[in-house]
């Protein structure tokens, strides 16, 4: 019987350590050649992709879609496999047998429905793994940059020092980036222009390639330059080296308004911004033909693709068709209401029973510290052991103070917003359907966190909790139904 191999580690580092791919690979050799497998191909992913579409598995599905011999995939257990809910439905689709070798487990077609329920929980986990590493990866770049230092790659004219991990400058780039300021504040060039003169002097990517129009707009508009840096909305003041004077990048951020200015008179159209191209990645642009028609293409920033244009009446359509996706059974939005009440009141109790217990915690705290102080003046305990317990009682006080910030902050509108949601999931596609083209992309800026587009066909990634409502409906529609003798009670 054939069979594919599927291993994957989730950091270069891992690679590079030596004890993942090279161990997964020997592990699942040994388990064909005992079962008299015959592997017909390897795929391996050595990267960090948190949605599905990741290089080798993706290789491997197309593999398995045209080679119908090939029914089998092996690999080391579930977390290596999957990286979100949509990987588990694509390989149920395909109707192969996949065997999770360190687990002992083959899951297939014909797996018992109890083997299928475990697997089901083992994806959830591996799930919950990932969302929980990104949280605590965000964490760590936010605490960086309430330190003032940048927690990303450094822009040109800065270099990332990897040992101490710290942004310095890059002397080969810092002047040409300073005459750059220089040179635009003059009010003598445009973009183009200043592009040029940087050009010639020198001034390439990292890659060593000329900078994009694109790239230097976005070089001249970033305050890191002058020693602030914006992080995820945030501003915050940088302990890195400024290049140039706040005052040099206070006029070049004049001279930029006046250039958007004189632009002013260009057309806008509802749908750009809102669509890259499936096949190179660009944004889709838009075009007016004879004073009337609206089409959209691939800007082909990267060459030309091969995408075909679109009339703006047939894009409405299938926008409206991703509307559609999330609109809720009445009924089931019922249960939904009445679950999120019935959470409510739970929750409720929870944070004030917690509340109680913390407050508590922290007048127990207190009384101890009061109690050990007396304890210090008349003797009964030395210097070094009142500092001690001193320190480590505030220190859990500090914890306990956080945690009581913490639910006190925490956000009590949800039973609210959950309503709102539910009431415009219901209703985002009538809504859309009678709106005018700027209300029309108002509402999907609400829904839609990107689109890509190829040929006629969209791909939409919904925004949370959109995303979780169109999977609960596609679930929904494969259950079987049942007769009205066998429907279960409500």
């Amino acid at each position: 019987m054939n069979c594919v191999i599927y291993a994957r580690v989730s950091s270069k580092e891992q690679e590079k350590e030596g004890f993942s791919i090279p161990a997964q690979q020997k592990l699942l050799r040994d388990y064909a050649v005992k079962q008299k497998f015959d592997i017909t191909r390897e795929f391996t992913d050595v990267e960090t992709a948190k949605t599905a579409g990741r290089t080798q598995f993706g290789k491997m599905v197309e593999y398995l879609r045209t080679h119908q011999d090939a029914k089998i995939i092996l690999v080391e257990k579930t977390d290596r496999l999957y990286r979100n809910f949509r990987d588990s439905l694509l390989l149920e689709d395909l109707n192969v047998a996949i065997h999770l070798v360190k687990e002992n487990e083959i899951i297939s077609k014909d797996s018992q429905s109890h083997a299928k329920f475990i697997h089901g929980i083992k994806v959830l986990v591996a799930k919950n793994y990932i969302d929980n590493l990104s949280e605590e990866v965000k964490k760590g770049m936010r605490e960086k940059a309430e330190q003032g230092q940048w927690p990303n790659q450094a822009p040109l004219g800065y270099i990332n020092n990897k040992i101490t991990h710290l942004v310095e400058v890059d002397p080969e780039n810092a002047l040409l980036i300073r005459r750059l300021f220089e040179l635009y504040a003059t009010g003598a060039h445009s973009i183009s222009t200043v592009r040029d003169a940087i050009d010639s002097a020198g001034l390439k990517t990292r890659t060593g390639k000329r900078l994009a129009k694109s790239t230097v707009e976005m070089i001249l508009r970033n305050p890191f330059y002058y020693g602030d840096f914006v992080w995820k909305g945030r501003h915050y003041q940088g302990t890195h080296d400024p290049l140039i004077t706040r005052e040099l990048f206070e006029k070049v951020q004049a001279t930029l308004h006046k250039a958007c200015r004189s632009k002013s008179h260009r057309l806008h159209f509802a749908f750009t911004g809102l669509l890259r191209c499936a096949k190179c990645g660009c944004q889709m642009t838009a075009e007016k033909h004879k004073g009337r028609y609206i089409y959209y293409r691939c800007t082909g920033s990267r060459g030309k693709c091969g995408q075909s244009y679109i009339r703006e009446e047939v894009l409405d359509e299938k926008l409206a068709a991703i509307l559609h996706a999330i609109q809720i059974d009445e009924s089931i939005s019922k249960w939904i209401m009445q679950a999120l009440k019935e959470s409510h009141v739970e929750e409720k109790t929870f944070r004030e029973a917690e509340l109680k217990r913390l407050n508590r915690r922290h007048g127990d705290l207190q009384c101890r510290i009061d109690k050990a102080y007396e304890d210090r003046l008349d003797g009964v305990i030395d210097e070094a052991y009142w500092r001690d317990v001193s320190v480590k009682w505030r220190t859990e006080q500090d914890v306990v103070r956080g945690q009581i910030e913490r639910l006190q902050q925490a956000n009590q509108n949800y039973l609210e917003q959950g309503m709102e949601i539910l009431e415009l999931a219901q209703n985002a596609y009538s809504l859309y359907v009678r709106q005018n083209l700027s209300e029309k992309r108002r509402l999907l800026n609400c829904v839609l966190s990107n689109c890509t587009i190829d040929g006629l066909t969209l791909y939409p990634t919904y925004k949370k909790p959109f995303d979780l409502i169109v999977e609960g409906l596609k679930t929904i529609k494969k259950l079987p139904r049942l007769g009205l003798n066998q429907r279960p009670a409500d």
